[in-house]
C-alpha cells in the first residue's frame, strides 16, 4: 500500500520527529554539561588537600569492613611495605610491625595500640593497618607484653611514650603530624601516655575507640548492670571479657585466702557474700553483690586501698587535666565490654583539651566491625563514620 501525495522526507520532519530530536538534543547536551561538571569537581577535588581528603576518606571507610566487594584504595595505590622493628622500653626491648606508604614521605604517623589479647596480627588490625599505609599515614603496632597476656598495667602507659618517640624519630615520619590510636582498654592506657608531661604537647592527636575513662565506674556497671545516660540509668549487660579482666585486677590485691571465694562472685550468678572473709574481701564482696546504683559509689570508696590505687592507675580520669591534644572518640552504643557512657563521660571532662570530638555508632561488636543489614541504617552510620575518619585524615595527610 502506498500513501499518495507523501514522500518520506515528510515524515523525516513532522512535528513528532522534531520534537524527538529537539529532546535528544537537549539530552545530548545536559550529558555534556554533566560530564564538564564532574570533571571540574575531580580536577578541583584532586587539587585540594580537603577534597584529595575526602576521596581518600570514602575509600578508607570501605576498608574498615571485611568482605567488601572492591577496595577501591587497592586499585590506585602501591602495596605497603611492613617493618618487623624493636625498640627499648625502659630497661627491656620490645617489638613492632610497621606498615610504610609506598613512598620517601615525610608521612603523617600513628602508633595504633590494640587491646587485650594477642591481637597484633589480627586481620582486622591488619587490614585497617594497611589501608591508613595506602592513605598516606606510617602505622606502627606495638606488640605489649602486658597487654597480651590480658593484663592492664599503669606501666604500659611507658610503652606508649617509647613507640611514640621512636616513630617520631624517623626520617620518613613528619613529627608534626603524629597521633597515637587506641582501641578498648589499649586506648585508656594511650590516653595516659599522652597526657605525660614528655610527649603532651607534641601528640597532634589521640583516638580513642571503644576505650574506658574511669576503671571504677566501669567496676560499678557491671555490678550494677546499668549505665547512667541522660539523666538515669538504663540497663546495661556486660560481656564475659570485662568481668574476667577486672577480675584479674582486683583479686590480687585481696588475701589469698579470699581470693577463691570471691571469684565466682564475679560472673554476678552468686549474690550471697561468702562466710570467713577478710574485711578487705567483705568490701569488695559487698561492691559485686550489690545492683542498687545509689549505694556503688559509697561501696567503691570503701574498697581496700590497693585495690583502689589498682584501679586509680589505669583510669585517665586520674590525668586529664594534663591531657593537651586533639581528642578523637569513637564508641559502639551496643557496646557490651565497654559502655558507651564511658566514652561520654570522657568527653565531657576534656575540655581542656586543644579541641574534642565524640562519635556514637551502632555498627561494632564493641570494637569488631559487623554487617549491617538495614540499609537506611547502614548509609547514617556509614555517614558518621565517615566524617569521623576524615576529620583524622584531614590532620595527618
Amino acid at each position: 500500500m502506498h500513501l499518495v501525495g507523501r514522500s518520506n522526507d515528510d515524515f523525516v520532519g513532522s512535528a513528532p520527529m522534531k520534537r524527538m530530536r529537539r529532546v535528544c538534543h537537549r539530552v545530548a547536551k545536559g550529558l555534556h554539561n554533566a560530564a564538564l561538571l564532574f570533571l571540574v569537581l575531580l580536577i578541583v577535588t584532586l587539587a585540594t588537600h580537603p577534597g584529595r581528603v575526602a576521596l581518600k576518606s570514602a575509600a578508607l571507610l570501605v576498608e574498615v569492613f571485611p568482605g567488601a566487594p572492591v577496595y577501591p584504595l587497592r586499585l590506585v595505590t602501591r602495596s605497603p611495605v611492613r617493618l618487623e622493628v624493636s625498640y627499648k622500653v625502659g630497661d627491656s626491648t620490645t617489638t613492632a610491625d610497621v606498615y610504610r606508604p609506598a613512598g620517601n614521605g615525610p608521612y603523617g604517623a600513628f602508633v595504633f595500640y590494640i587491646g587485650i589479647g594477642p591481637e597484633t596480627r589480627n586481620p582486622n588490625v591488619v587490614r585497617l593497618s594497611e589501608a591508613l599505609a595506602r592513605a598516606g599515614v606510617v602505622v606502627m603496632v606495638p606488640v605489649s607484653p602486658e597487654l597480651s597476656q590480658f593484663r592492664v598495667v599503669p606501666e604500659e602507659k611507658e610503652g606508649v611514650i617509647a613507640a611514640f618517640e621512636y616513630l617520631s624519630a624517623k626520617e620518613y615520619v613528619d613529627p608534626d603530624r603524629v597521633g597515637i590510636m587506641g582501641v578498648s582498654a589499649g586506648g585508656s592506657l594511650v590516653a595516659l601516655g599522652a597526657a605525660d608531661h614528655r610527649i603532651a604537647e607534641d601528640v597532634r592527636l589521640i583516638e580513642l575507640f571503644g576505650s574506658y575513662y574511669d576503671a571504677g565506674s566501669v567496676v560499678e556497671a557491671i555490678t550494677v548492670r546499668s549505665i547512667y545516660v541522660d539523666g538515669r540509668y538504663i540497663a546495661w549487660t556486660p560481656d564475659d571479657v570485662p568481668i574476667e579482666t577486672f577480675r584479674d585486677m582486683i583479686l590480687p590485691t585481696l588475701p589469698e585466702a579470699d581470693r577463691s571465694r570471691l571469684a565466682p562472685l564475679f560472673a554476678g550468678n552468686v549474690l550471697q557474700i561468702p562466710p570467713d572473709l577478710s574485711a578487705e574481701g567483705r568490701s569488695v564482696a559487698e561492691l559485686l553483690t550489690n545492683r542498687d546504683p545509689a549505694r556503688a559509689p559509697a561501696l567503691l570508696a570503701g574498697l581496700p586501698p590497693e585495690t583502689q590505687r589498682r584501679l586509680t592507675e589505669v583510669s585517665p580520669s586520674t590525668e586529664i587535666d594534663q591531657l593537651r591534644t586533639e581528642l578523637f572518640l569513637l564508641h559502639d552504643v551496643d557496646d557490651a565490654i565497654i559502655p558507651y557512657s564511658e566514652s561520654r563521660a570522657f568527653y565531657h571532662a576534656a575540655d581542656q583539651t586543644r579541641d574534642r570530638h565524640l562519635t556514637e555508632v551502632q555498627m561494632f561488636r564493641h570494637v569488631e566491625p559487623t554487617g549491617v543489614e538495614n540499609p537506611l541504617v547502614l548509609v547514617r552510620e556509614g555517614a558518621k563514620l565517615y566524617a569521623h575518619l576524615f576529620q583524622i585524615l584531614l590532620r595527618l595527610t
